[in-house]
């Protein structure tokens, strides 16, 4: 007669989701992939063509960018903090001001520097949602590591 453990096992090592690929192509960089690509043509559709709920053109620039941000913060790394922020900030501000630009020439749609504001509002809030996460995520992580004194001997 077998026996049944007290409590069920289960195989604590889980892989990473930045680490998932398909098709030979990591997750996350599709995601951000097709997220891009879902902003650009959603900025550039013409005008008439966008229907939905009244939402303020504002809060869709900050939004976007603020999911752009969020993505680029998540496939980046580097031991070098100010650098990485810095390119994911530049590399944002770049693609605001030249999908801004672009829109001047859809029938339309215009270039408005209220809707880069918001693109780079959107951005920097990412950036900062992300600073913020990742500093409680690695003070949690340390106090949960350290020694607890009702467990010493």
């Amino acid at each position: 007669m077998s026996t049944i453990p007290a409590y069920p096992t289960c195989d604590t090592t889980m892989q990473s989701v930045t680490k998932k690929t398909i098709l030979g192509v990591r997750l996350a960089v599709a995601t951000l992939v097709a997220y891009w690509v879902a902003i650009f043509v959603g900025t550039h559709l013409p005008n008439h063509v966008i229907h939905g709920p009244a939402i303020s053109d504002k809060l869709m620039h900050f939004s976007a960018f603020a999911g752009l941000g969020l993505l680029l913060c998540y496939i980046t790394t580097s031991d070098r903090l100010v650098r990485r922020f810095s390119m994911i900030a530049a590399i944002g501000l770049c693609y605001a001001a030249a999908d801004e630009w672009s829109q001047g020439f859809v029938k339309g749609r215009t270039t408005d520097v209220m809707d880069f504001l918001a693109d780079a509002a959107g951005l920097f809030a990412a950036i900062a949602v992300y600073l913020i996460c990742r500093a409680i995520y690695y003070r949690w992580t340390a106090t949960a590591n350290e020694p607890r004194l009702d467990s010493v001997g």
